[in-house]
């Protein structure tokens, strides 16, 4: 696969529709697009996916927003980005790389897992506090926010 990863330019608009499938607060996207950083994925200089990094404190860095547009979901772009953040966060001298998913989302949680995050903390109420819209995902609405990590 040659899939090309880059920064997003700074007079490039982010592809918020595409964030907005990963996280549907756009206050929550213009926050941490504001304080991380935006980053595309290309295959064939076509956009198959974007992501989002911030650094949470000097051992930390989040990964804040992964999506990948839906004809290009299950052939393996979001392993070869996240090992591209593993690589980049471990060379920028953090130790640990984290990840958040609602705690309805079991197959995000599943693929973390198998991607070697273990559990982390869970914040309580999380979608109930920072959303003013119910997200309902797999039939149940989500509440508590899952974090994970992965030592780097």
């Amino acid at each position: 696969m040659n899939l090309e990863i880059g920064k997003l330019g700074h007079t490039e608009k982010a592809p918020m529709d595409l964030l907005f499938k990963a996280d549907p607060s756009i206050e929550m996207i213009e926050k941490y697009l504001y304080s991380g950083e935006c980053y595309l994925a290309k295959l064939n200089d076509e956009l198959v996916g974007v992501f989002v990094l911030m650094p949470n404190n000097p051992q930390e860095m989040e990964l804040k927003n992964i999506s990948i547009i839906d004809k290009y979901q299950g052939q393996g772009i979001g392993k070869e980005i996240i090992k591209y953040v593993m690589r980049i966060s471990k060379m920028e001298g953090y130790d640990y790389l984290i990840v958040k998913t609602a705690d309805t989302s079991a197959d995000t949680i599943k693929y973390y897992e198998k991607m070697k995050f273990e559990h982390y903390f869970v914040s309580k109420g999380h979608f109930l506090k920072y959303y003013s819209q119910p997200i309902i995902e797999n039939g149940n609405q989500a509440i508590d926010q899952v974090a994970m990590r992965r030592k780097l």
